[in-house]
């Protein structure tokens, strides 16, 4: 997810960062602020509560996203991207910390401390991230080891372990919980490897086919958790769709993948704005502002209900991820600084 992972910026990959964070923007102002809609809110607002349904499906597989984007690329080792990887959380950890803290909005205390150095239940893609990174060199080892089929047979196994015991019957273990783990991240950074390596045939399909197929997979989430308005029950049986380990998910994020590599961009504003993707991350998910933030957008959805909301969702998202982008200019100057004066002799 760090930028300093990749020696070249392609821009096409950098667009999707942004779309990226942003899909997990709207993804907090969606299931996370709202709850996702029970059986009576399906029956009595069927419009709205598709909208909802919809609009999480669009973006739940954001953080798939994220760790696939790594694994396409590859996380290469370095004091470099070690540092810049630290240096930016504990950055925007202590910096918000410190400012909730001047203006009310949290307390000096030990929970908030122990916050600090991810020591609570909160952060858990931070921490699942960072494990990944100290284990990408095994991985990238058995990836110039093996041979296609070797690695074919090491995804089909891996995944349907995942989708056995932490999709189909998820209370039969404690450390896949839906995607939420490192365990997942591993399989899905092998499977962007194996996809950039060896999938050719999928690879090919056309950046129109690639989204049409996303549309496809969207539609039939969304029919598959409002099919209750129509069969009955007391259950919505479709939301196990709206998981990280889903098939529907995952294949939405490969099929984005793949629809990014046939993009041809050069943009430097994309590539600046991107360079902050993980800034934009790291404050809307802060342990001190979630609460904030969820109770501003459940606050927005009860006074503009409908349309109106989601409009409201997409000028917000994008006026915060660029207001956060400028703000990232003094953490950007700042390790640059210390880039010159401590790491000048690192390769990258």
């Amino acid at each position: 997810m760090s930028q300093s992972f990749t020696k070249v910026r392609e821009s096409n990959f950098e667009l999707l960062r942004i779309v990226a964070i942003s899909m997990v923007l709207i993804l907090h102002a969606d299931f996370f602020s709202l709850e996702g809609p029970s059986v009576s809110d399906i029956m009595s607002d069927l419009s709205g509560s598709s909208m909802r349904i919809l609009i999480q499906a669009l973006t739940i597989s954001a953080v798939d996203i994220f760790v696939m984007i790594s694994g396409y690329y590859g996380i290469h080792h370095s004091k470099r991207g070690v540092f810049n990887l630290l240096f930016q959380t504990f950055f925007y950890l202590i910096t918000i910390y410190v400012v909730c803290i001047a203006y009310g909005l949290s307390q000096l205390n030990i929970t908030g401390i122990k916050e600090l150095f991810m020591l609570t239940p909160s952060n858990w893609f931070l921490k699942s991230y960072i494990l990944l990174y100290i284990v990408a060199p095994v991985l990238n080892a058995f990836v110039s080891k093996a041979n296609k089929r070797q690695f074919k047979f090491i995804l089909i196994a891996y995944y349907a372990f995942i989708l056995i015991w932490g999709w189909i019957f998820p209370t039969s273990t404690d450390y896949i919980v839906g995607g939420y783990s490192p365990v997942f991240f591993v399989w899905l950074y092998l499977l962007a490897r194996y996809m950039r390596l060896y999938s050719y045939r999928i690879n090919q399909l056309p950046f129109a086919t690639a989204i049409l197929f996303c549309v496809v997979i969207v539609l039939f989430v969304l029919l598959s958790c409002i099919s209750i308005y129509y069969v009955g029950g007391d259950t919505v049986y479709g939301y196990v769709l709206l998981q990280y380990v889903s098939p529907t998910t995952v294949a939405t994020a490969m099929l984005l993948i793949i629809a990014t590599s046939k993009l041809h961009i050069s943009s430097k504003l994309i590539n600046r704005l991107a360079a902050s993707s993980f800034a934009v991350y790291l404050v809307y998910v802060n342990p001190n502002l979630l609460t904030p933030y969820r109770n501003l957008f459940s606050d927005l959805y009860h006074t503009n209900p409908g349309l109106m909301y989601w409009l409201i969702v997409l000028g917000l998202v994008t006026i915060m991820y660029i207001a956060i982008a400028v703000i990232d200019t003094a953490r950007i100057f700042l390790w640059k600084r210390i880039e010159q004066s401590c790491l000048n002799n690192e390769n990258r």
